[in-house]
């Protein structure tokens, strides 16, 4: 019930920005519009998203929202000291409402997500249970952090896309690039710290169930080491942050969006 709910809230506050834009004429208006309506869509639905991995995640793993209020202020203070540094680098940008308004429906949208993240992070070390169990747990809760990688990079795509689509003169391409960079930032600042959490537990759950220290003769360092890479493998030990980032290209979409501006009418726009 709560998907369809915030996807038609956000799609109506969407609409109202849209319906109100004072550049209907412009080149290019269609587009933005189009994007604008897909990025309040979107934001609906990722808040919903949030809201129900944030459920999935205290199924799993006992966790309070007040544990993930301070990651999340000190996130949102980075994210308006960005925003002020582009507004600094930019000194002819007029970011109206309307553009403040699609970036405050889709922060309201990744929040749940956000939340979550700080929540797998501070859940990932303190695992209790048996071996299967903790197992079980950090395999879960990787799914479950990819899921919000995805969901809060779309996003950020969306965003970038929707502002260098805009048909009104209110910045330059370097403002688009700089939100797209961002953007992408914060999603990595959040993202990073729960998916090394996630890594320092399992390397720590190997060393508990495979230790190599009590090996001596050869065949049985070669039959735990093997052992070891399988669990490893299965628990994701080996991928790094950036491999992760990269697959997923929540690095390198919303820049290439950004890039991809310039063949975009209006491309020189930030809000409507």
């Amino acid at each position: 019930m709560l998907r369809p709910v915030a996807v038609v809230t956000a799609l109506a506050l969407g609409l109202v920005i849209v319906l109100t834009s004072a550049h209907k004429a412009a080149p290019g208006w269609e587009v933005w519009a189009g994007l604008a309506l897909a990025l309040s869509a979107a934001s609906g639905a990722v808040f919903a998203h949030g809201v129900q991995r944030w459920r999935e995640l205290t199924a799993v793993c006992s966790v309070r929202v007040r544990e993930v209020v301070r990651p999340l202020g000190a996130l949102f203070l980075l994210a308006l000291l960005l925003v002020v540094l582009a507004l600094l680098l930019s000194p002819s940008t007029r970011a109206g409402w309307r553009g403040w308004g699609l970036s405050a429906i889709a922060c309201v949208g990744a929040l749940p997500v956000t939340a979550t993240m700080s929540g797998i992070r501070r859940s990932a070390g303190v695992l209790d249970g048996g071996a299967g169990a903790r197992v079980a747990a950090l395999i879960a809760l990787r799914r479950l952090l990819r899921r919000l990688l995805g969901a809060v990079g779309l996003l950020v795509a969306l965003a970038t896309l929707a502002l260098g689509a805009s048909p009104a003169p209110l910045s330059s391409r370097g403002v688009v690039l700089i939100f797209g960079g961002a953007g992408s930032l914060l999603v990595a600042l959040t993202y990073g710290p729960a998916r090394a959490a996630l890594r320092e537990a399992a390397s720590r759950l190997c060393d508990e169930l495979v230790p190599l220290g009590g090996a001596d003769d050869a065949a049985m360092v070669i039959s735990r080491a093997d052992e070891r890479a399988k669990l490893e493998q299965v628990l994701e030990v080996d991928h790094n942050l950036m491999t992760d980032l990269q697959t997923g290209l929540v690095i390198v979409g919303p820049l290439l969006s950004s890039a991809a501006t310039a063949f975009l009418p209006g491309s020189a726009g930030s809000g409507s």
